[in-house]
């Protein structure tokens, strides 16, 4: 989609509207908590058991994931 910009010099500039990753994982952690909530309440005593380096593991894919798909600002 693009969009028409009015200058103060009577030019006009395009510009793209991109997707923003950080409001995408918000929306879907979101998304997951609500889920959880209907769900109903059950124990999160299983997660308790999950060793660190697992959770750095989950991190790092997901930074990479979100480095990739992440719009390349070049000029």
């Amino acid at each position: 989609m693009d969009d028409v910009d009015d200058t103060q010099d009577g030019q006009q500039t395009r510009t793209r509207k991109r997707t923003s990753p950080l409001l995408l994982l918000a929306g879907v952690a979101a998304l997951l908590v609500s889920g959880w909530a209907l769900a109903g309440p059950f124990s999160l005593q299983p997660l308790a058991n999950v060793e660190f380096r697992w959770l750095f593991v989950v991190v790092a894919v997901l930074v990479g994931v979100v480095l990739v798909f992440a719009p390349n600002r070049r000029r």
